[in-house]
């Protein structure tokens, strides 16, 4: 037999004499290491940094970093999986200098440190910036919904409550029925001692939802999820409905570096562009030039304002179709806005003075009547009056979606949407293992900074990386 044949067990040295001969130079641990080295934790205001004088003496904030951004890095975020590593991992033994913390201090430290772990990503982007790997010419925004670590059947919203005390007292009265029909001798063989008890129940169980309903109705929310209030039911594209947060990346399109990030619980975008772009401004320390985002945020408020601070602004109108007529009615974009006199023209010749506002929908709204003695009224509209609307900020949108050119919402789509698919396999398939807003932020931004790392070593490499962090 000529098998390759193992080390004897037997052997005095296993491994090398030497912790640091654990990893070659050119290891992607090494640049961990080196970046929390170069990061004042104190100022972060990552908790033990500093330590008190008396008392057992805690682990150092920068060796947890350490090891949570290694462990997002290889798709580990099982604190009890980290506890393991600690012992066995040859790369974890060199970047822990053999300590071993138990998985509560390792838990401990990512559900206590979110805001110190987003200006770690803040401060890694300012280091991109310098070795010039962020440049703000163009960046792209968009969310993704990620799951909440509450189960999905612990959501319930209004109506559903309403519906479940409607189904709950028709069963009562039912069994107050067959015990009234048992006091009367129509129904002698009904076992009373469990018709009460499952009385009981139902009262205890309505009394329940009866508090869920008020505290929705005080609170004026329409939703509530029983194990994890923070969490939120969002619409989320082929999953349908999920119970989650929805994550907010901006990122830059040098080298699809996410600049800024954010954990909401709002389920829609509409409401996101402006402080996202604000952020982004102020981490990029000014250099933002070009925003290109989807039509989720077209908000003409928003738009009017970030253009107004001088950015070039690329979203798309999110705006509804004239789909009567199997689409052969007029479009708004065949009506002519005459601004002198504040109306518009149709396609027939007839103007559409300015009727009435609605401010719920922040819109103009424009009209005529005679509509049916037009030779046109089967190419617009089947009632006596069509009616246009403009936006409050219409100009506004109509430069913001001229600027969202087909080729600038490739490049939107190439730069911000391959992050979200990759942070998911990161994140345990794109579901916390935190509960609540804080704990999934501080998670969420851990996936970020470890993102971050890897792309930068992609495009400096090791070797560049640790230069520069010199």
């Amino acid at each position: 037999m000529r098998h390759l044949e193992g080390t004897p067990r037997s052997q005095a040295l296993l491994l090398p004499p030497s912790v640091e001969d654990y990893v070659p130079e050119d290891h992607p641990v090494r640049v961990i290491d080196a970046f929390v080295d170069s990061l004042n934790l104190s100022e972060m205001g990552f908790r033990k940094a500093q330590t008190a004088h008396t008392g057992r003496r805690p682990y150092h904030p920068g060796d947890l970093l350490k090891l949570y951004i290694y462990a997002y890095l290889n798709q580990t975020s099982s604190t009890r999986r980290l506890e393991k590593e600690c012992h066995r991992n040859l790369e974890v033994l060199w970047l822990m200098k053999q300590l071993a913390p138990d998985f509560k201090t390792i838990a401990d430290f990512r559900k206590d440190n979110g805001d110190a772990v987003k200006k770690a990503c803040r401060q890694f982007i300012v280091f991109c910036k310098q070795a010039g790997l962020v440049s703000g010419q163009l960046v792209a925004i968009d969310g993704s919904k990620f799951k909440a670590a509450a189960s999905k059947d612990q959501a319930v919203t209004r109506k559903q409550l309403e519906k479940q005390l409607g189904k709950l007292d028709q069963k009562i009265d039912r069994y107050l029925a067959q015990l009234a029909a048992s006091e009367q001798g129509d129904d002698a063989d009904l076992n009373r001692d469990k018709v009460s008890e499952a009385l009981a129940y139902l009262e205890t169980h309505k009394a329940e939802l009866q508090d869920e309903l008020k505290t929705l109705v005080d609170e004026d929310k329409t939703q509530l999820c029983r194990t994890e209030p923070d969490a939120k039911l969002m619409k989320s594209g082929r999953e349908g409905t999920v119970v989650g947060y929805n994550a907010q990346n901006a990122v830059d399109e040098e080298h699809q570096l996410i600049v800024h990030h954010d954990l909401t619980q709002a389920g829609s975008d509409n409401q996101q562009l402006k402080p996202i772009a604000q952020e982004t401004h102020d981490v990029l320390e000014g250099g933002l030039e070009t925003l290109v985002a989807d039509a989720g945020y077209s908000n003409g408020q928003q738009i009017k304002e970030l253009q107004s601070s001088g950015y070039d602004v690329a979203v798309p109108s999110n705006r509804a179709v004239n789909n009567q007529g199997n689409g052969e009615y007029f479009q708004k974009r065949d009506f002519t806005y005459l601004p002198e006199e504040d109306a518009y023209l149709c396609p027939a010749g007839e103007r559409l003075p300015h009727k009435t506002v609605s401010n719920k929908d922040r819109l103009h709204l424009y009209a005529r009547s005679g509509c049916n003695q037009c030779p046109l009224q089967s190419q617009c509209t089947k009632a006596d009056r069509r009616w246009v609307t403009r936006h409050f900020n219409e100009e506004a949108l109509e430069k913001a979606t001229n600027a969202a050119t087909p080729e600038r919402m490739i490049r939107r789509m190439a730069t911000v949407e391959p992050t979200f698919a990759t942070l998911k396999r990161m994140l345990n398939k794109g579901r916390f293992t935190c509960w609540g807003l804080s704990s999934a932020s501080s998670e969420y931004s851990l996936g970020v900074l470890s993102y971050n790392l890897m792309r930068a070593i992609n495009v400096l490499g090791v070797k560049g990386m640790l230069a520069r962090l010199a």
